[in-house]
């Protein structure tokens, strides 16, 4: 469905895909890891391990080749016990589906950006859910609509057009105010300032009564 509207896609590998899971584990069981790196962010070292193979099936329905990507990853961190500060592991498997180019997205890139999917969820959904009220209340605050009668007599609900026009003038307006307090806003750039802070300075502005001009004499 993806590669018919022309969409590249890095997704999650779960065991909801049984065939594909199970064979992508044993492939990469049987070898030695395809790369290694080592990456230090946020005070945190991750020790990673990656395997790569492409011409997998992607189900017995849909058997379209896709590629496979599985990152075996030890996070080293200090963390504080009873005032003490102690080494501490935890061990992590990721796999991904995508069928994106090995010669220009290499594993450690498809590692990359399976992951930014946390930013998506983080910075896009959590958003929408705590500040802007795009949880289920909204997306069916449409459900009591009023009916009409249809061509056999009986009464319907009215087609649900409106709620699509609110979600998209919704989105909009929340795509745009990131664009803003990312790109152009000096707060968040300079000061550090959160999404949620810009936009308290940015009401208390419009919220200001506007100063007083004198009338010329």
């Amino acid at each position: 469905m993806t590669q018919k509207i022309g969409w590249d896609v890095v997704i999650s590998l779960k065991q909801n895909l049984p065939e594909l899971y199970q064979s992508a584990v044993r492939l990469f069981a049987r070898r030695s890891p395809d790369d290694t790196l080592t990456e230090k962010r946020d005070h945190k070292t991750y020790q990673v391990q990656l395997w790569d193979t492409e011409g997998l099936p992607f189900t017995v329905n849909n058997p379209e080749v896709v590629r496979v990507v599985r990152s075996e990853e030890v996070l080293e961190r200090n963390r504080y016990r009873q005032g003490k500060r102690t080494a501490h592991r935890t061990d992590h498997e990721w796999l991904w589906v995508t069928q994106l180019d090995p010669q220009v997205f290499p594993a450690a890139i498809i590692r990359k950006l399976g992951h930014s999917r946390w930013k998506h969820e983080n910075n896009g959904w959590m958003d929408l859910t705590q500040y802007w009220a795009f949880k289920h209340g909204f997306l069916h605050a449409c459900q009591h609509r009023p009916k009409q009668v249809n061509a056999s007599g009986d009464r319907e609900l009215v087609p649900n057009r409106g709620l699509a026009a609110v979600t998209l003038i919704l989105l909009i307006a929340f795509a745009l105010s990131s664009a803003f307090v990312i790109r152009h806003s000096k707060l968040a750039r300079r000061d550090h300032c959160t999404a949620v802070a810009v936009a308290a300075q940015l009401h208390a502005s419009i919220s200001k009564a506007p100063p007083s001009i004198r009338a010329p004499d």
